[in-house]
């Protein structure tokens, strides 16, 4: 049986039901005209997996085992348009043609069935700084690479947010932006796909067209890949698409903010106490809860670092003894700060904002830092009321 695949290297109509009509009207435009550098990567990839019938002698016993069902392969090819028939080896050929054709960039319609077999679309996702890069020279590159004010390169990777740079490219070709991201701007990038649009149902089954003239053909070679056009490296707008959900740096993130409301709460009321001589029940009652609050951010920060319950127990009950639980309170704060840093959320000791936290956690609302030191400052104004009413002793 022989297996028509229609290979395009243009734009298709969005639905499916569409694309073998669109298919019947391009076949005979393109006749005359030379085939695009997409489709020639793509039949120089294809023939050197499977030899193309022409390169064979007469009589040589290899071409039993070709595919192909007619060659030159090269005659099959024109304009953006081109076709291949497969005789044999279905199983092994067409994956290797879909693959080759997907990394392209190139349409694949399957004359048997109507299936249309849209290339996937890949884009480039900016990560921060190389590691030991500072973010001002980093920045610098980055401008100059992507045509874009400095200032505004500085605040993208200060912000530590992954950003959209590129997209809708081929893998091939997002490669070479990540290569250019790494090289020329001393950036790590990442490549992932893009959402498949959803496509229009599938058309019903056509008449075959008529197969080309069939011939023996000769074995396949080493897989060897096309040689790839390189894409001139010119980026969209960079557009934030947030920070990747890690629980463990949720939590890392969470427990330094939660010291440092610990830290800047209780420096206050040192200042309450010690400078202005202030005196209330109300104050010693806040700074208990402060006292619990601290064993809240050791105890998170614990588990951001999977830490043992029965170390993190001990270091949760040294941060309710009072000057021995500060000093915990300062270490928590900047251990959080150097994992954050180590994760390339950072360059700083400096806090993240609260919704790179709530990107960090996948939420959304109030974070538990904020949830803990709301409910403990309640708890201790009720706790300082009742002190001054006499209701709980001294």
């Amino acid at each position: 049986m022989t297996y028509l695949l229609h290979i395009v290297a243009r734009e298709v109509p969005a639905n499916d039901a569409e694309v073998l009509p669109f298919l019947e009207q391009i076949a005979g435009a393109t006749i005359s005209i030379a085939p695009s550098q997409q489709l020639k990567s793509f039949r120089d990839a294809i023939v050197k997996l499977f030899p193309c019938l022409s390169s064979y002698a007469a009589g040589d016993q290899a071409l039993a085992s070709c595919p192909w069902a007619d060659g030159p392969l090269a005659d099959n090819f024109k304009g953006g348009y081109g076709s291949v028939a497969i005789s044999r080896r279905h199983d092994e050929v067409i994956p290797h043609v879909l693959r080759i054709a997907s990394d392209l960039g190139v349409t694949v319609v399957d004359e048997q069935n109507g299936a249309v077999h849209r290339p996937q679309a890949y884009q480039v996702v900016l990560e921060g700084p190389l590691e030991g890069v500072e973010v001002e020279v980093a920045a610098t590159q980055l401008a100059e690479l992507m045509n874009q004010p400095l200032p505004q390169m500085v605040l993208l990777l200060h912000s530590r947010r992954r950003t959209l740079v590129k997209k809708g490219l081929t893998r091939s070709q997002a490669e070479v932006y990540v290569s250019a991201l790494r090289e020329r701007a001393s950036c790590r990038a990442s490549v992932s796909a893009e959402p498949r649009k959803a496509a229009g149902k599938n058309a019903p089954v056509a008449p075959a067209m008529a197969p080309p003239k069939t011939a023996a053909k000769a074995p396949s070679a080493p897989p060897v890949r096309a040689a790839q056009a390189q894409p001139v490296t010119t980026f969209d707008q960079p557009e934030f698409i947030g920070i990747q959900p890690d629980d463990r740096m949720f939590k890392a993130a969470d427990s330094q903010r939660t010291a440092a409301a610990v830290t800047v709460v209780s420096i206050a009321l040192l200042l309450l106490v010690m400078v202005l001589r202030v005196k209330s029940p109300y104050l010693t009652s806040i700074a208990l809860a402060m006292q619990v609050l601290g064993a809240i951010a050791v105890v998170r920060f614990g588990q951001a670092m999977d830490s043992g319950l029965l170390r993190t127990l001990m270091f949760a009950l040294l941060a309710l003894v009072p000057g021995l639980g500060a000093v915990l309170v300062v270490w928590t704060y900047f251990r959080a700060a150097g994992a954050l840093k180590a994760h390339g959320l950072t360059t700083r000791n400096s806090l993240l904002d609260a919704d790179e936290v709530r990107e960090l956690g996948g939420l959304e609302g109030m974070l538990p830092s904020t949830k803990f030191l709301l409910v403990l400052l309640v708890l201790g104004a009720a706790g300082g009321y009742a002190l001054s009413q006499g209701l709980l002793p001294m």
